[in-house]
């Protein structure tokens, strides 16, 4: 797929046909990120990536939920959607099947037993530790198929050769805790306007001590405006100034605040387990055959 750089939207999800010269925006948070799984040929998905000064495109709207966390992520530095084709072989033995890498980009193919084909990946993502993630997005209930098997096999193997951990996300670990919603909920507030005395007084008061949302609106003197105190609050999270850890409990009152920075938070060594959970065993017997050549970089 053509990636063309594209400057972050206001909404957190956006469709656009591929053949239109002017974006279409749609309401914000009225597609339902788990039951919407295709795409309409021709369009993707837009998801706004402030840190790299454009948006992300995505092939539906479970990558699209995988991408608004990924972007938020304070650790991530870099995120490349279909990074790269990966060219592999395959047969079947009486032992099962077969896996071979092939060079990335040499033209010679092996011949009959064996199958060419080739997967692209659904995201690189490089951590500020200098970590990479090879990760792929599959709906659970198509994790069982063959060829979803072999496919995922094919990029645990790739992402081994380079040392590279590899993740499989499904909506089950997209919606395992109240992460995706807390930053969807906040992503409403990244382009508010704010009154900036009442931005300094919140600031202040949470720079003493982690102070709760609704003690801020307490305390920080605007007794008529509480309304407008609690998004102040949201902007400021949004935008880093303040932090929140928004991985285990749904936003309320109740949630504590600190000074921005203090929270960096990953989904990878928490939300999503540490090695992409099912790839380690389910594919582990058709992942361990030598490449047919040397892998070249990518």
């Amino acid at each position: 797929m053509r990636r063309d750089n594209i400057a972050p939207e206001d909404c957190v999800f956006m469709t656009i046909n591929s053949v239109s010269s002017s974006p279409v925006e749609a309401e914000s948070y009225s597609i339902s990120t788990f039951r919407l799984r295709r795409r309409t040929p021709g369009t993707f998905v837009l998801v706004p990536f402030p840190k790299g000064g454009r948006s992300i495109r995505c092939q539906g709207q479970l990558e699209a939920a995988a991408a608004v966390i990924l972007a938020n992520c304070p650790l991530v530095e870099t995120i490349r959607e279909q990074p790269f084709q990966i060219w592999y072989a395959w047969r079947e033995t009486k032992t099962g099947l077969e896996i071979q890498l092939l060079e990335q980009h040499n033209a010679a193919r092996p011949t009959a037993p064996w199958h060419c084909s080739y997967i692209v990946p659904d995201f690189l993502v490089r951590m500020a530790s200098g970590a990479t993630r090879l990760i792929e997005v599959k709906p659970f209930d198509k994790l069982h198929k063959p060829d979803v098997q072999r496919k995922l096999s094919v990029a645990r193997c790739f992402a081994e050769q380079y040392g590279w951990s590899f993740h499989v996300l499904t909506e089950r670990e997209l919606r395992r805790s109240p992460l995706l919603g807390n930053l969807r909920l906040l992503s409403r507030y990244r382009r508010l306007m704010t009154d900036a005395e009442m931005c300094e007084r919140i600031l202040t008061l949470v720079a003493e001590q982690p102070t709760s949302i609704n003690d801020v609106c307490v305390r920080v003197s605007f007794p008529d405006r509480l309304h407008e105190v609690r998004a102040a609050v949201l902007h400021l999270v949004v935008t880093g100034r303040l932090d929140i850890d928004p991985r285990y409990e749904p936003i309320s009152d109740s949630t504590l605040l600190y000074p921005g920075g203090s929270i960096l938070w990953e989904p990878f060594d928490s939300v999503w387990g540490p090695s992409g959970s099912r790839t380690a065993e389910l594919f582990a017997s058709s992942a361990n055959s030598v490449p047919i050549n040397s892998l070249s970089s990518t």
